[in-house]
């Protein structure tokens, strides 16, 4: 059930852990098998569903701060998400490079800064100390 004032609610279900399937409420047809980066089998894991979410969200972000500075759209957003073991259990590393080909650093670095305060999934982790947002001459992975 969708919070008050949702713009936009979805439901995603895993009822298995790592040996089912995640599927999209409503949607069943949106299912992904589950596995995990620890062990050899089948299916999408953790780190690749993060990767993809802040890849998308951030880079779509850009692309509507770039357009409302009336500029072309230019960036190209990598995600590497390392899983690290600590003294609790496991971590996420999450390094987010953006390549703008064609457009200076200081501006580019602005436009990113813009997106992170704009776009919903850097809100949800741009402050974690393992998260990192550079702009780049060219990707490091």
């Amino acid at each position: 059930m969708a919070i008050a004032g949702s713009l936009y609610h979805t439901e995603v279900v895993n009822e298995k852990g790592l040996s089912g399937i995640s599927f999209v409420r409503g949607n069943e047809a949106l299912a992904l098998g589950v596995s995990s980066s620890l062990v050899k089998s089948p299916g999408v894991n953790p780190e690749q569903l993060t990767g993809l979410a802040i890849s998308t969200c951030f880079n779509a972000t850009i692309e509507l701060v770039e357009r409302a500075h009336n500029l072309p759209h230019k960036s190209v957003v990598h995600t590497g998400v390392d899983q690290l073991k600590d003294d609790k259990g496991y971590q996420f590393v999450v390094r987010v490079q953006i390549l703008m080909t064609g457009v200076e650093h200081e501006l580019a670095e602005q436009l990113v800064n813009e997106a992170k305060d704009y776009c919903p999934v850097a809100k949800l982790i741009k402050t974690n100390a393992n998260v990192s947002f550079t702009v780049v001459d060219q990707f490091e992975f």
